[in-house]
This record gives C-alpha cells, sequence and structure tokens, in this order.
C-alpha cells in the first residue's frame, strides 16, 4: 500500500486510481482512531459532569456524535466502496497500521498518543476543520494545475476522491464500476450502524457514503455534531476536567522491565485493537459465511470495545512509570500497536482463532498481573476480563 499524494487530471481517472483513492480514505480514517481513543481514556472517570459529556461525545454509542464510533463507521463506508470497486486491503497489517507519532496524511497535523488536554484538541480541530478550497489561480490554470497536483488537506483530498467518482461513473465504458464486487461481502446495515451504513451499488450510493464521511466528519461552520463542533466544544469546555499525565511517545515494548503490569496490560489493548481490525476484513475478505455469522461477529465489535478493550485501557493508565529524561512519575497510555507472532512479531495471525486466543490469553494474564487480583486462570473467575462467554465466528 502506498497513499495517493494527487489528483489525477481531468480525463485522467482510472479505476484503479479510484481504488488507490479508497484505500487511501481507508487509511486516513483508521489513522485517527488510536488518538481519539488514547485521549477518551485519558479522562478521568466520574458518574456526572464534563467528564462523563467528554467522554460520552468522543466514543459512547448512544451519543450522536460519538466520535470514534462515527471514525469507524467511515472506514466501514470506505471498505465497502473498495469492495464494490473489487478492491482489497488488510486492515490488520503492520504495514498499514501507523505507528505513532506520525502525522496526518496531507494536512501533515501532529498525530500523538496525548491526553485530551489543550494542545491535543487544537491539533483534533484542525484535522476536522472544515475544507475551505484555495483560490482560484490567474488565467486557466492549466499550467498551475498539472505543475501543481499534490492534496493539501483532508477536505481537498476527498474533494479529488468525489471528482474520480463522477468522471468515471459518466463514462459509458465504466458504467458497471460498482458492481465489480458485488455486495455480498459489504456491511449492511442489519449487521453494523443500522440506517447509517450505505452499500455500494451505482454512483448515487458512492457519493452518499463520501457525503457521510464528510458531513460527519468536517462538516461546517457551526453545523451540529460534526465532529469539528464536537472538538470546538470540548476545547473551550476542557478546564472542566481532568486527564491522566500520560509518558511521552508510549510504546508497549518501553514497559518492559519497567512496569510489568503496565507492559502485560498494553500488549493486551493491542491484540484487542487487532482483532478489532481483522473481525472487519474478514468480512469483506469473505472469509465468514452466512448472515447471520456475519451479524453476529460485526456486533461483537461494540462488545469488544466496551467489555475487553474499555477495561483494560482503563487499567493501563492506571500504572505509573518513569517520564523519560525528566524523571517525572507519569502513567502508561495505549499504544495500538500491531500484535504479531511471539515468533516472528512482525508476522499477523492468519487465523482469526489463533488472534482470538492469543488475545483472551493476554487479557488473563494481565488480569491476574493486578494488585489483589486472586486470578486462577479459571474460566468461572470473574475478577478476569473474561472472552469465555464470547462465540468465535
Amino acid at each position: 500500500y502506498e497513499p495517493v499524494v494527487g489528483c489525477p487530471l481531468p480525463g485522467e481517472w482510472t479505476p484503479q486510481q479510484l481504488i488507490k483513492h479508497t484505500k487511501t480514505a481507508m487509511a486516513v480514517e483508521l489513522s485517527t482512531l488510536p488518538i481519539y481513543f488514547c485521549a477518551l481514556y485519558s479522562i478521568n472517570q466520574d458518574t456526572n459532569g464534563w467528564g462523563f459529556r467528554a467522554r460520552s461525545q468522543i466514543l459512547l454509542a448512544n451519543t450522536p456524535a460519538a466520535v470514534a464510533e462515527q471514525e469507524m463507521l467511515h472506514l466501514a463506508l470506505a471498505g465497502n466502496m473498495l469492495v464494490a470497486l473489487g478492491g482489497e486491503q488488510r486492515l490488520y497489517d503492520k504495514s498499514f497500521m501507523l505507528t505513532y507519532p506520525d502525522t496526518i496524511l496531507f494536512d501533515k497535523i501532529p498525530m500523538e498518543l496525548r491526553p485530551a488536554n489543550k494542545e491535543n484538541l487544537e491539533w483534533f480541530i484542525k484535522i476536522e476543520a472544515p475544507y475551505q478550497a484555495p483560490p482560484k489561480p490567474a488565467g486557466d490554470g492549466m499550467w498551475l494545475a498539472q505543475t501543481l497536483p499534490e492534496y493539501n488537506s483532508i477536505g481537498e483530498f476527498y474533494k479529488g476522491l468525489q471528482k474520480g467518482i463522477l468522471e468515471l461513473t459518466g463514462s459509458e465504458r465504466h458504467e458497471n464500476l460498482f458492481a465489480t464486487g458485488g455486495t455480498d461481502r459489504q456491511l449492511k446495515g442489519a449487521e453494523f450502524f443500522y440506517s447509517a451504513m450505505t452499500v455500494v451499488i451505482d454512483k448515487a450510493s458512492a457519493l452518499e457514503a463520501l457525503n457521510t464521511i464528510v458531513d460527519q466528519g468536517e462538516g461546517g461552520i457551526g453545523v451540529p455534531e460534526s465532529h469539528y463542533t464536537v472538538f470546538v466544544e470540548l476545547y473551550h469546555q476542557r478546564k472542566k476536567w481532568a486527564c491522566v499525565d500520560y509518558v511521552d511517545e508510549p510504546h508497549t515494548a518501553d514497559y518492559k522491565g519497567v512496569n510489568e503490569i503496565a507492559y502485560r496490560l498494553s500488549r493486551a489493548v493491542d491484540a484487542s485493537y487487532c482483532y478489532l481490525l481483522q473481525t472487519f476484513q474478514r468480512c469483506w475478505g469473505g472469509e465468514v459465511a452466512g448472515a447471520a455469522q456475519r451479524t453476529q461477529l460485526l456486533r461483537s465489535i461494540h462488545r469488544l470495545m466496551v467489555s475487553v478493550l474499555s477495561p483494560l485501557a482503563h487499567a493501563l493508565v492506571k500504572q505509573p512509570v518513569p517520564g523519560g529524561r525528566t524523571g517525572k512519575l507519569k502513567f502508561a497510555a495505549p499504544c495500538f500497536e500491531f500484535y504479531g507472532r511471539a515468533s516472528h512479531p512482525g508476522v499477523p495471525f492468519r487465523m482469526a482463532g489463533e488472534l482470538f486466543r492469543a488475545l483472551k490469553g493476554e487479557a488473563e494474564a494481565a488480569t491476574r498481573s493486578t494488585p489483589g487480583s486472586r486470578c486462577t486462570g479459571s474460566r468461572r473467575c470473574r475478577r478476569c476480563i473474561s472472552l469465555g462467554r464470547w462465540t468465535l465466528i
């Protein structure tokens, strides 16, 4: 995978160019999930007030402006479009998953695993800022278009993707553009996100999916519940909650030998995140047969986030670690890194059952390592973050 850098000139779009753009859209949406999750878990838990409200707006499913879950929807919509085009992209892939810190594509805005503080919220606002078209060049602008084709913002990139859809679907040669991959492997509303999900079959449905991504994300100035509006509101209220002070530039391997509990918990978080990504790609890849099985598997994603990923992450951020060169005591942050085989760390688990069992083992090991735990590894131990009742499809 290599992200696109610029927009083809009019008349030069091809189905392969559109596939490359759709893969890049998936990479953009995936790249924001860890930084939003990390900010969420930094907010001190309370039962009422702005701490609860801030966490709700970043994640909770019953909140219309749940940013992190909507980013998952956007990833799913881009994935559906890719399937319709006949393309394929693995999410659970070391080369496709970012390692933080990094910068977001096109805007070059820093993306770091940091708490929900002033600086980080400012970056979130810039990431989700509404697209503003650049001023038109003097003359016909042909020279500028031919010499400066690179995208300069996410909004500009999505405008380019829209142009590609319109150009190709306007050609008789590509009248069946979105029929290549069919609909069987796409995510359906009954399986995931209900009416917000779009199955891509033609130009209209492709543009509908794209508009959902853009409108929920950047929206516009004053558009209620767009991600931009949510982060602006949270920025103005940021002094009303307290955050965990994370260690700078966290990496799971750095916790080993420093705080073994943090190391175990961080590995479990990494495994949970990778299992979530693998679940998506299994459905798009046609590895799960039968509508009932697909629905059961996809609905388990929310349970994974609430019952496994969330408690592991909240336990992790309570673990103290040295703060680097300053020596100041800080706390561990979730890293959302690639989790591979122990013998070959860069190689993914090919079979879902293997990753599931590894996730279960990491979760139980993390639970047993916490102070006061009396866990014996029994499936009946209620102190464990247990996956024993889950059905693996």
